[in-house]
């Protein structure tokens, strides 16, 4: 008997809702609306951490260099671990170009973080291709991409209240 009461009930709620028009196509309700933003922000958070993830690669590679220099290491080691990290940092500008917000909460992060991404990308790839070429041309546009990347970086850092 209860669960006749409850059904009857439910459906009672559900015709008066529909009768009042409840929430209309496209609208969404304000949890909902949370829970995207939660989402978004979840998104936002797991490329910041690989972002993080990349920079504590290219502090790994000063060591690396190091043992290129002391004759420990080969420099294909040191090329390799270039294009790692180039490969790495374009597959996530891939994902960051492909990744849909549901909100636009963190448009601001948003864009920090595609500024940031784009630049590490081009830096890392441009410092793969200068090293595997041997190119000191390429090795000074390097040093520019690097400063860019780093402000951008900050930027990130910024936005993501990071201090």
């Amino acid at each position: 008997m209860k669960k006749i009461l409850v059904l009857m009930m439910a459906l009672v709620m559900t015709l008066s809702l529909v009768a009042c028009g409840g929430e209309a196509d496209g609208e969404t309700s304000p949890a909902n609306q949370q829970g995207a933003s939660v989402e978004d922000y979840a998104k936002l958070e797991g490329f910041f951490d690989r972002v993080i993830e990349n920079y504590t690669g290219q502090q790994e590679l000063a060591t690396l260099l190091e043992e290129v220099k002391s004759g420990q290491k080969e420099e294909s080691a040191l090329l390799d671990a270039y294009g790692k990290l180039a490969e790495d940092s374009a597959g996530m500008l891939q994902d960051v170009q492909n990744t849909t917000w549901e909100t636009n909460h963190y448009d601001d992060e948003v864009a920090a973080l595609n500024a940031c991404v784009k630049a590490l990308a081009l830096y890392q790839q441009t410092l793969y291709e200068a090293s595997a070429e041997n190119d000191g041309a390429k090795l000074d546009t390097v040093a520019e991409l690097l400063n860019d990347y780093d402000a951008k970086l900050g930027a990130l850092l910024d936005a993501m209240g990071v201090e």
